[in-house]
């Protein structure tokens, strides 16, 4: 089933964790809430859940009006960060436990408990204790107790931070693979922009308890509606610089920006590590550090004591402390109110 939050306020005493925040997710999609530390992205999740109570808004799954409720009034399933396993238990007994609660017949939850540990592929654990599993296949289990009872909703809070990087691919590709495979809504927390990038349907961008954005992978990234976001999404961060604007025409060194705003005197420049040209004349800067990431160098640059990421092919060749220039491509220039920070335009 789909969700809606509707002017959702959040508080703990005088201060206000979400503020007024209005979200649609629709049935059958993975949407991840992301933003840095303390942007409420945690917060919403377990508001949603019920652990946390909202001052005011209403949270709506389906057509049922579940604003308020404990979290097992809600039929949903959540995955913590910690996993959360019971130690002393088996595999088998922690996969089952939210069914015996239930007091599910013994004969359909041992079948059950064999169907959803296949569909995490961990059906030939099930005799052991979580201490013999390493941290991906623990993670496998908590999103099997999650799922034994068929939730509607699946609620996951960080759930791959306690992961080595090579598990931590491995298992957010598997979470996205028995999302679709069982076509419950999923809602997942991370500070994490790469992981949010590489699984969502949808992304909420969050800062400071309110939403920055919603939108698909590939459209915040082409399209982010302010600074916050721009910076946000990508890796390396998008390069910024303040341009001075006088009759729509700005600059930095020998690079010219054209058909700028006419009614502003000052914007902000916006270009992305990919999206730059080495040239015989423009951005004048030095080359800081050289650092090989396979097929790409990332230079860092100093231009004015303002530093520059790019990425060049790893065939090109230059050393550190050596002067270059450099032009942001046409079309690939974002332009942000200086004062708002908004998005503008493109150039």
């Amino acid at each position: 089933m789909g969700i809606k939050l509707q002017n959702l306020v959040v508080k703990f005493g005088d201060f206000t964790a979400i503020n007024d925040v209005t979200l649609e997710i629709p049935k059958g999609k993975l949407v991840s809430l992301l933003g840095p530390s303390g942007s409420g992205k945690s917060t919403t999740l377990f508001t949603i859940c019920g652990i946390h109570k909202p001052f005011s808004g209403k949270i709506i799954f389906g057509n049922r009006d579940v604003t308020g409720l404990e979290p097992e009034e809600l039929g949903i399933g959540l995955v913590f960060q910690n996993y959360a396993l019971y130690p002393h238990m088996t595999i088998r007994e922690n996969i089952g436990f939210p069914l015996k609660n239930l007091k599910w017949n013994k004969d359909e939850s041992a079948k059950r408990i064999v169907e959803v540990a296949k569909t995490v592929k961990i059906d030939g654990l099930l005799d052991r204790k979580p201490s013999q599993l390493s941290g991906g296949q623990q993670q496998r289990v908590a999103i099997a107790r999650a799922l034994a009872k068929r939730p509607d909703i699946l609620l996951l809070d960080e759930p791959l931070s306690n992961l080595d990087t090579k598990l931590r691919v491995e298992t957010r590709q598997e979470i996205r693979r028995i999302q679709k495979e069982t076509g419950v809504t999923a809602i997942f927390v991370t500070h994490d922009q790469e992981e949010a990038m590489s699984i969502s349907d949808q992304i909420v961008l969050m800062k400071d308890g309110a939403i920055e954005q919603v939108s698909t992978p590939t459209d915040m990234y082409l399209n982010p509606v302010n600074k916050f976001v721009a910076s946000f999404i990508g890796s390396p961060e998008m390069n910024f610089v303040n341009l001075k604007v006088k009759d729509g025409i700005g600059g930095i060194d020998n690079f010219t920006v054209n058909n700028l705003p006419k009614e502003k005197k000052n914007v902000i420049l916006g270009f992305r590590a990919e999206d730059v040209e080495i040239a015989d004349e423009g951005i004048g800067a030095k080359v800081e550090t050289v650092e090989i990431l396979g097929r790409e160098k990332l230079l860092t640059l100093n231009h004015n004591d303002r530093k520059f990421k790019i990425l060049v092919e790893n065939t090109f060749s230059i050393e550190e402390g050596k002067g270059i220039y450099i032009k942001p491509k046409v079309g690939k220039c974002y332009i942000f109110d200086e004062k708002t920070e908004e998005f503008i335009k493109k150039c």
